[in-house]
């Protein structure tokens, strides 16, 4: 325990005590009552040997942290604001922090969270559930109502009484009688008798197997020192937190959270509380809850009586925020854990991946992708509190693919689009968009055609491509890089797909998922054959590579190649939009080895205004240093931290 660091931090008017040790993403440990920063004792030295810095404070009125005299010194918004002071002093270079709270330590946290969701990334409460505002009953009256004048909040709740008769049985019988508590109900204390034990010394109060005589040693010692009045001020301003909290009335909490409890908990088991967590109305108030565990046979205190299994719940459950760490994230093993669905949408079927609750991001793949091309994203998005929903496009996967070229223009694409957005997400007007290569140029089209729909865009790879009305696309690619360029090799149907069969659906991928040539892919007649063996990259494991194979086998390559097959018919159908500019907020990433990026002047563009003036609202642009075109498998976990950096601010 000598290992933990103690310092003393200025904040919010008082000085606070903060326990901590580690290094990397901060968490922040909420204590309850009668607690310190001690109850966390144990999580403190496991998370901080797992990477993360570990953080509890004494709060006000408790330990060594100062204790304000006056009773209305206590409210949520005072104690929410010591804890905004503190994340101010010490994590200042993070916007967000994880948050573990436990009794009133819980409380506070869903305070912070509901003022001031921009600084918590996710969190684990333990013991209290969210208890939503009742606009017409306070909870004080509410409260002596259904348990009458013994039960202990109404016991609190005047200054001094129950302070002298915690005086009389003494602090350390104080401790004992409520770490040791395990009726599975509420906790009466009449007065003159207030606990079974505390005037009966023929059964002395015997401590449990977690707590240790050192341990009861250090909280009486603190409490002695201290008192429980600080502590007992959070009681006494139930009624004025209702008051103050008016404003939240109805909201909601958005932050991702798992939630624990014990079945011997007398708050699990108070009145109501049991149907309010299994039966739908904390998932309505707490729409990213993502997991509630009842923990069987564990009373209140129960971050101390199993503090292993509570250790390894918040690193499970924070450790899926991948992408802030250094690839602890498995996509593979969390990979089942996607829901896979089929939508009727613009006259045909669908295959849609998803995964989460929250805003939805719609991913947009190219060619040779699938769905499966933002594997990563999904997991760490929806972890993130987002809806991540990523389609195979048409003529692509297990969607339907239309026999003919002409189904394949951007309009019957961006109707895909559309009419899937209306079957999957009629209550939102707009939606997140994310798009790659081919996926990119749909969404820039979607932008075009519905900025209504969208709320901000994350594009890869391929630029925003203005028409030029006196300039066919095709004519003018096979100008600039003659008839070997492979958008120009992809446009008579069946050709190319002949080649692709005799070379093998395995070389093709590898083919195209390794090229990292700076400069425009040629494709010659029958030189792809004579190719020595192709290894595959790093980021590309074998089993994500033949899931794309075992598709493709399936498929064949024509619904892909088919988006290549209306370059030119795109740019007669888009005639009315000569000149639209991009009118939605764009963050645009691209990887400096980029075929797309180092071909027809596309650097130029992007760097020397044009991007900008038909992008008004070109808000960042990222070029990644020795990365090629499959950017989003190749840096899947900078990737994701530049959607989830750039859609947080919406």
């Amino acid at each position: 325990m000598e290992t933990i660091e103690h310092k003393t931090i200025e904040v919010n008017g008082i000085n606070m005590h903060v326990a901590q040790k580690g290094q990397g993403p901060t968490i922040l440990f909420l204590h309850g009552f009668p607690e310190l920063w001690y109850t966390w004792r144990h999580q403190i030295l496991t998370l901080a040997s797992l990477g993360y810095r570990a953080v509890a404070p004494d709060l006000r009125g408790y330990g060594d942290t100062d204790a304000p005299p006056s009773v209305g010194s206590y409210t949520c918004m005072d104690v929410v604001g010591d804890v905004i002071g503190l994340l101010d002093a010490i994590a200042a270079e993070e916007e967000k922090v994880f948050v573990v709270g436990h009794d009133w330590g819980a409380v506070i946290a869903w305070n912070l969270c509901l003022f001031r969701p921009d600084r918590v990334k996710a969190l684990v409460n333990l013991s209290v559930a969210f208890n939503p505002r009742h606009p017409k009953r306070k909870p004080y009256e509410t409260l002596r109502a259904v348990y009458g004048d013994d039960y202990y909040v109404c016991r609190f709740q005047e200054s001094g009484e129950i302070e002298g008769e915690f005086a009389q049985i003494g602090t350390q019988q104080v401790i004992k009688e409520f770490y040791t508590y395990r009726n599975p109900g509420p906790l009466m204390l009449p007065k003159g008798k207030s606990f079974p034990h505390s005037k009966d010394a023929k059964t002395p109060t015997e401590l449990p197997s977690w707590l240790t005589q050192q341990d009861l040693d250090y909280y009486t010692t603190k409490f002695h020192n201290k008192g429980f009045t600080g502590g007992i001020n959070y009681y006494r301003n139930i009624n004025r937190n209702w008051e103050v909290t008016a404003p939240w009335t109805g909201a909601k909490i958005k932050v991702p959270v798992r939630f624990i409890v014990g079945d011997v908990d007398l708050l699990y088991n108070s009145l109501g509380v049991k149907d309010y967590i299994h039966k739908g109305g904390f998932r309505k108030d707490v729409p990213l809850l993502e997991e509630v565990i009842v923990m069987e046979g564990v009373g209140h205190f129960i971050n101390e009586e199993k503090p292993d299994e509570i250790s390894n719940h918040i690193f499970d459950f924070f450790n899926n925020y991948a992408y802030i760490r250094n690839n602890l994230f498995s996509s593979h093993s969390l990979m089942e854990g996607i829901q896979h669905r089929t939508v009727k949408a613009n006259g045909i079927n669908i295959h849609v991946a998803e995964k989460g609750q929250g805003p939805l991001i719609l991913f947009l793949h190219g060619f040779p992708e699938l769905w499966y091309t933002w594997r990563h994203q999904i997991l760490a998005l929806a972890s993130l509190g987002y809806r991540a929903i990523a389609p195979d496009l048409r003529g692509y996967g297990d969607s339907d693919a239309p026999e003919s070229p002409a189904n394949y223009t951007c309009l019957h694409i961006v109707g895909d689009l559309i009419g899937l957005l209306d079957a999957i997400a009629a209550d939102e007007d707009k939606v997140f968009v994310v798009g790659h290569d081919w996926g990119a140029v749909i969404a820039w089209y979607l932008c075009l055609f519905r900025p209504d729909r969208v709320k901000a865009l994350v594009n890869m790879s391929a630029p925003f491509n203005p028409r030029n009305p006196r300039r066919k696309p095709l004519s003018a690619m096979k100008a600039f890089c003659g008839h070997d360029y492979y958008i120009c090799r992809f446009q008579e149907s069946g050709i190319i797909e002949e080649e692709f069969a005799q070379i093998g659906t395995e070389k093709v991928l590898k083919e195209i998922l390794t090229y990292r040539t700076p400069g425009p892919l040629f494709w010659p007649k029958g030189k792809a054959l004579e190719s020595p063996p192709i290894a595959l990259p790093s980021w590309l494991s074998e089993e994500d590579f033949n899931y794309y194979v075992t598709k493709y086998d399936k498929t064949g390559f024509t619904g892909g190649l088919n988006y290549y097959r209306n370059i030119d018919r795109n740019w007669e159908l888009v005639a009315p939009w000569t000149g639209t500019q991009i009118k939605v907020p764009v963050k645009f990433i691209v990887g400096e080895l980029d075929l797309v990026y180092n071909s027809f002047n596309a650097k130029d563009y992007i760097h020397n205004g044009g991007f900008k003036k038909d992008v008004p609202f070109l808000q960042e642009l990222i070029i990644m240093e020795g990365v090629g075109h499959f950017i989003n498998e190749e840096r899947p976990n900078e990737i994701t931290t530049h959607i989830y950096d750039f859609f947080k601010k919406f």
